[in-house]
């Protein structure tokens, strides 16, 4: 197990995920790509999934266009790409992808929260392209800032259809 994957396992249960947070299918029977969401505060992960690309869709197609334009804006403009794709893909690359927020590049032990994601190919092995990446609670409260109300209102159902316990869904990192 690489780097990657060692800290985009279930805390809960110190292994791989195994199902969808959604459809809780098997992930690696699902013959899909899956995506891992984890989200920090205080050195404590607070909020943990993996979702099927199937289940993912689902719920994006329920966020409107204007805040799928909004997010994409605040990504094109707030992360140079070019440079952290180049950085993450050199040597060493995979050490820095959870070593520092991929937007504003402050280091994460100076991190109050952070959130983590990854993107995993049907038989379970990280992939490596924008994903995986660190994004620091600062940069994803401006970026969830620019959500509609319906689109906030997405993310709340979603974390109250599958997760137990009071959540501040502004807090918390959105798919």
């Amino acid at each position: 197990m690489g780097l990657i994957e060692t800290w985009l396992v279930s805390e809960e249960t110190g292994r791989p995920f195994h199902g969808c947070v959604r459809c809780r299918l098997p992930l690696l029977e699902i013959d899909r790509p899956w995506l891992v969401n984890k989200d920090y505060f205080r050195g404590e992960c607070v909020l943990e999934y993996a979702v099927c690309q199937k289940c993912r869709g689902e719920v994006s197609a329920e966020i409107p266009e204007v805040t799928k334009a909004a997010v994409r804006q605040f990504l094109e403009a707030e992360i140079d790409w070019p440079a952290r794709l180049a950085e993450h893909l050199g040597e060493g690359g995979e050490a820095l992808r959870f070593s520092r927020c991929v937007s504003c590049l402050r280091p994460r032990e100076d991190l109050d929260g952070f959130a983590l994601s990854g993107l995993f190919d049907a038989e379970g092995h990280a992939v490596l392209g924008p994903l995986p990446l660190l994004l620091c609670r600062e940069c994803y409260g401006r970026m969830t800032s620019l959500l509609c109300e319906r689109s906030r209102g997405v993310w709340r159902r979603f974390l109250d259809e599958n997760f137990e316990g009071p959540f501040d869904p502004d807090d918390l990192g959105i798919f």
